[in-house]
């Protein structure tokens, strides 16, 4: 398709702040912090490990970032844009489906972790519902079929 790979430059900037030196409250942040080159956290753990996710090394807030962080009392990041969106995405279920039976076992979940609140369509038998859930069958998470959860939260 004509599309060219290449790898990413490294930043020619250098840090003039380290993420270690930035306030832990944004009150003690001043405006000046727009004109920082901030070394990144996930560049000074470990850089061969923040280059596989397009790391930037260094980077800046912004004057509206800044007016944000302190309407909401947000602290300042100490990671760049990249790192922290690589994290977010670190913690999404996999693009994978399993077939799951309902974890409802009639009166409580199937390994008697949650009591139900609501009597369900199956009563005190188990839940004969199977379905796909992006849910592995070894994650931990209580998992019930749509006629059971809604049964409990409706």
């Amino acid at each position: 398709q004509g599309f060219f790979w290449r790898e990413p430059e490294e930043r020619k900037h250098e840090p003039t702040k380290s993420h270690r030196d930035l306030p832990e409250n944004i009150a003690d942040v001043p405006d000046s912090m727009t004109e920082e080159y901030i070394l990144c956290a996930a560049w000074d753990e470990d850089n061969e490990d923040a280059r596989k996710h397009n790391c930037t090394k260094v980077f800046r807030i912004m004057p509206q970032e800044l007016a944000f962080y302190r309407h909401f009392g947000i602290p300042l990041p100490r990671k760049c844009w990249n790192s922290r969106h690589w994290e977010r995405l670190k913690d999404r279920l996999p693009l994978n489906f399993f077939k799951r039976a309902c974890g409802c076992a009639g009166e409580a979940s199937g390994r008697g972790i949650y009591r139900n609140a609501a009597a369900h369509f199956h009563g005190s038998e188990p839940c004969p519902n199977e379905f796909q859930t992006a849910y592995a069958p070894e994650r931990e998470e209580i998992v019930y079929c749509e006629a059971c959860y809604n049964a409990e939260v409706v």
